[in-house]
């Protein structure tokens, strides 16, 4: 990082402390200067003896200054999520998906019961804000308006705060993006606070207007929610974890998996990956499809041994998942034990037709390793947006703290995964093959247009 961008930064930093001090809820506990720079300090050492990948980006000069810059410029008492706000610019220059900062579980469990929200659901398109979902009973704005500002914020400002705050694997900023449009209404209450009202600008056929919107408790808007769209489902139901649909015809076979971790498949979905994978896999042979489409869009990843028991029935010869993993010990970064090294063998019944793969910025940690291995074998053609997962080197095994005074969450790594090899790695994700980006107005008539656009090549034969 240049002496430019340093200085920046500092600017960025001291503009921050500033201007986010103006929304301070007086009732929030407020912590002294000593207690604040004793909790960054507790947070850097905690990083610097336990994170594997905290100088895979930034050089440790770097992210010492930074470090500076953060406690030179504490001044005064914050209240937590002033000190939160502060901190939280450290995840887009330590640039690594699996190191997550949270506020506390005071605040995030009070946030669900006590505080209101501004109630719709948007998405982000070429940095642009638009609304697709109202979630209140107040009709004022259009669905498919564009938000062009929020409390006199330009909804780009908007954005662009959040973003920088959010967690991401190297350059990648569709990870970031995605979280922010699935969360956008946690992570702007954790920036912005807990407004009673919003004044919003917004454009809709081409004519500026203007609402104030009132905010509304979490189970007021899950309330409206279901009740304006009734079509969809907003909740995880048994056996929708891993989903296989064969079409008629047997021309395609579209296989879904939302998730890798046994945890959640086996508490929400109801479902156990082996012997569920295993099952589709045998339909899809007696089907004799000789097309099939793995959805791995917004699968957020989960048990690294999942992913390569689907990978032995999508690859024909053997494999390898991870060249190696890497810990800290004795304040260096060492070759460390871990799950799936070595080459991997492929089931006698492998899938051996034509393979497409959906991805999109939340195919993230296991979904971007699933990727890398079918990208290093030429195995698929990949379809959708960059995925959030790194395919080269990533992180995990994760290490729960809480800062001491603040009590702010923080998730550590304590491995790094080289997928293939660390001077391959560009800040990247996996990037599609056919890139497809949904318009707004396919969001808006739920047309799935990256499944569409597949089924289309496989119509034509490509």
């Amino acid at each position: 990082m240049t002496k430019q961008i340093l200085a920046f930064l500092f600017a960025f930093i001291v503009f921050l402390y500033t201007s986010f001090s103006q929304i301070t809820n007086n009732q929030e506990p407020v912590f002294s200067t000593n207690e604040l720079k004793a909790d960054l300090k507790y947070l850097k050492t905690k990083l610097e003896n336990n994170h594997p990948g905290l100088y895979l980006y930034s050089s440790k000069p770097t992210i010492d200054k930074v470090f500076d810059s953060l406690e030179n410029s504490i001044s005064k008492p914050l209240t937590e999520l002033e000190f939160y706000r502060h901190i939280t610019i450290i995840s887009s220059i330590i640039k690594d998906g699996h190191s997550i900062i949270l506020p506390s579980e005071g605040v995030t469990n009070s946030q669900g019961n006590t505080v209101n929200f501004l109630p719709y659901h948007f998405v982000i398109l070429n940095n642009q804000l638009f609304m697709d979902m109202v979630c209140t009973g107040d009709n004022s704005i259009p669905v498919g308006s564009e938000i062009i500002s929020i409390n006199n914020m330009d909804a780009a400002e908007i954005i662009r705060q959040l973003s920088e705050r959010q967690v991401r694997d190297g350059n990648n900023q569709t990870y970031p993006l995605w979280i922010i449009s699935n969360y956008f209404r946690q992570y702007y209450s954790f920036i912005f606070g807990h407004p009673a009202n919003y004044a919003i600008n917004y454009k809709i056929n081409g004519q500026a207007n203007t609402a104030s919107i009132k905010a509304l408790p979490k189970d007021s808007i899950y309330f409206y929610r279901q009740k304006n769209y009734p079509g969809k489902t907003f909740s995880n139901l048994p056996n929708e974890g891993l989903k296989l649909k064969i079409d008629n015809d047997n021309k395609y076979a579209v296989l879904t998996i939302k998730d890798f971790h046994n945890d959640v498949l086996k508490k929400e979905f109801k479902q156990n990956f082996d012997k569920v994978i295993a099952s589709y896999f045998e339909q899809i042979n007696n089907s004799k499809t000789e097309n099939l489409v793995l959805d791995l869009r917004n699968n957020q990843g989960g048990d690294i041994e999942n992913g390569v028991y689907l990978l032995s029935y999508l690859l024909d010869k053997p494999f390898s998942v991870v060249q190696e993993y890497n810990c800290v010990d004795n304040n260096e970064v060492q070759h460390c034990n871990g799950p799936s090294l070595g080459q991997h063998n492929p089931k006698p019944n492998n899938f051996k037709g034509k393979l497409y793969v959906l991805i999109n910025g939340g195919s993230f940690s296991n979904s971007g390793i699933v990727a890398s291995c079918l990208q290093a074998n030429q195995r698929a053609t990949f379809i959708g947006q960059e995925t959030g997962g790194n395919p080269n080197v990533i992180t995990g095994f994760i290490k729960e703290i809480k800062l001491p005074n603040t009590k702010i969450q923080v998730q550590i790594p304590t491995k790094q995964f080289v997928i293939t090899n660390k001077a391959n790695n560009n800040g990247q994700g996996v990037m599609p093959t056919k890139p497809v980006i949904p318009k707004l107005a396919d969001i808006l008539e739920d047309k799935d247009t990256e499944l569409d656009y597949t089924l289309d090549l496989i119509k034509r034969n490509e």
